[in-house]
């Protein structure tokens, strides 16, 4: 298109200089110009054609949303110009351990076998439950239904895992353990859709989980990160990408093989890594992070405005800006918690890792009228 419209400039002036190649067959003399003259006056009315035509460009780019950029560029060829900043930073974070008296034992029941009525297991009767054989959790269910007059059958598992997948196939209407690693466990399965659709709900308590501690660990935590770019006065600029992320790992230090008679394993490390983008559309594991993984923005100029969804995420285009990226990690983990089941959490020494970041920006000058 641009060009065409060159060409189309260039055969107009050679038409309007055409007339003048010829002399005047009245006048006598010889108006020819040769063909020096004649290009010189082309090349002239060329650059001036250049210098005077604006040229526009649109540039696409696609992130969490679709937008455009628009580039006036005259003939002295300025164009936009691409922002990076990426590193790895330590940011600020805090772990601290808690400890609540809570060591309940209760059931995970399926729906489609038994409702929820009451929340109780006293209308359990004749359920059927994966546990352990000759375990204390079985004992706790014998004594619970026996003084209700009620029964269960016991469906033999090895494991929690075990446990956990015939409970999921219907092989048993419910599994045994603590209240809030079944906590842990209803959630997850909600979230990858483990049940198809079926319903679960837990009992209250049926027992305890042990006849250790009434205790159980709470580990608390949190990680945050700012970081802050410029939009400079005479320039329009638009935030087109961040991201970033960070590590909480745990390194089983002691008692790191069977921890009781469920025969409960743990693993020697544990780790899991929370992502952040402007989509917010991270995905989460086991850890439970709140609130959801996001990037938040926020910016201030050297103009004070009511208006805060300016295009760009800077603020108005033109004037000096400051945009400032907060990102913060912040979870809970208790002990039993569901997928890792640690009975005591100071078995693990827990550490947050470095974040990474990458930020992409654009910036173009603009016009400033006074």
């Amino acid at each position: 298109m641009r060009t065409t419209t060159i060409l189309i400039a260039l055969t107009m002036l050679t038409t309007s200089l055409a007339g003048c190649t010829g002399g005047d067959p009245d006048g006598g003399g010889n108006d020819e110009f040769d063909a020096e003259t004649l290009q010189g006056m082309i090349e002239a009315g060329l650059q001036d054609f250049m210098n005077n035509t604006t040229v526009e460009i649109t540039t696409n780019y696609y992130t969490n949303e679709t937008s455009t950029t628009t580039n006036y560029v005259n003939g002295s060829g300025v164009s936009s110009i691409i922002h990076v900043l990426a590193g790895v930073d330590a940011g600020e974070s805090s772990l601290s351990m808690n400890y609540e008296p809570n060591n309940d034992l209760a059931l995970l029941v399926r729906a489609d076998a038994f409702s929820y009525g009451t929340g109780s297991a006293d209308q359990l009767d004749n359920i059927q439950i994966c546990v352990g054989i000759g375990t204390w959790i079985e004992g706790e269910l014998v004594d619970y239904f026996t003084s209700r007059d009620i029964a269960f059958t016991s469906v033999p598992v090895a494991d929690n895992a075990e446990a956990a997948a015939k409970f999921i196939d219907g092989s048993c209407d419910a599994m045994a353990g603590s209240m809030v690693a079944l906590q842990g466990l209803q959630e997850s399965l909600y979230e990858d859709d483990s049940m198809g659709g079926v319903d679960i709900w837990i009992t209250s308590s049926v027992g305890i989980i042990d006849s250790g501690s009434d205790d159980y660990s709470w580990l608390a935590g949190w990680s945050f990160l700012n970081l802050t770019i410029s939009q400079a006065g005479g320039e329009a600029s638009f935030l087109s990408y961040a991201y970033a992320e960070i590590t909480l790992s745990g390194v089983c230090v002691s008692n790191c093989t069977i921890q009781d008679e469920n025969i409960t394993i743990q693993d020697e490390n544990i780790s899991q890594t929370i992502t952040f983008t402007l989509a917010d559309d991270s995905i989460l594991g086991g850890i439970i992070f709140e609130p959801e993984p996001g990037i938040m923005s926020s910016s201030s100029c050297e103009y004070e405005y009511s208006e805060a969804d300016w295009p760009g995420a800077f603020g108005p285009y033109g004037l000096e800006c400051d945009l400032t990226l907060s990102v913060m990690a912040q979870f809970g983990l208790t002990s039993n918690w569901w997928p890792y089941q640690i009975s005591n959490l100071e078995d693990y020494e827990f550490s947050w890792g470095d974040w990474t970041y990458y930020v992409l920006w654009e910036s173009t000058p603009v016009t400033m009228h006074e």
